[in-house]
């Protein structure tokens, strides 16, 4: 009696090798997948005199002024940070990337006649970059769009207005889609 392994209409050899075609053509979508990057960092001006630095994945985004002095004197100093991620959208073609999401923007002002105030509120956003090609300084871009809300307090909303777009052309660092 001669025993084989058998299963309707397929061999043993035949299965094992649709379930290894079947394997490299998961793993090559998977590198396809992968194949599509977008970061960033370094430095633009928003303002003339006024840098701002970022960085951004397509995990994270943050942006931060460390200081700059207004026209009336007061002094400021932004921080804001993703605390969600909803959508990435990348071009290749086009070198562009945007992220939306949810983040933390934190102002501190210290105020001419000595008092200070510090503001905090969580925000949509949306974050855009592209690639200008090599090198990044000069030629890469940046924004960040945030939507704050008014209040009868003092607040983001009544400083920078919303939507309020932080953008400029890269100083230092660059913008990489691939």
């Amino acid at each position: 009696m001669r025993t084989e392994y058998y299963s309707p209409g397929l061999r043993v050899s035949r299965l094992m090798g649709l379930v290894a075609g079947g394997l490299l053509a998961i793993g090559s979508i998977a590198s396809q997948a992968q194949a599509q990057q977008a970061s960033g960092g370094g430095t633009y001006l928003v303002l003339p005199g006024v840098r701002s630095e970022f960085q951004f994945d397509q995990a994270h985004v943050q942006c931060k002024i460390g200081h700059t002095v207004m026209d009336d004197g007061t002094v400021l100093q932004m921080f804001m940070f993703s605390t969600s991620v909803d959508s990435v959208t990348i071009d290749s073609a086009a070198k562009t990337v945007s992220i939306t999401g949810s983040m933390v923007s934190i102002v501190n002002l210290r105020l001419p006649d000595g008092t200070t105030a510090n503001l905090s509120e969580t925000v949509p956003y949306v974050a855009y970059g592209k690639d200008g090609g090599a090198p990044g300084s000069g030629a890469d871009t940046f924004s960040l769009t945030v939507d704050y809300k008014d209040t009868p307090r003092l607040d983001q909303f009544d400083l920078f207005g919303s939507p309020a777009t932080f953008a400029g052309i890269v100083v230092t660092g660059a913008v990489t889609i691939r």
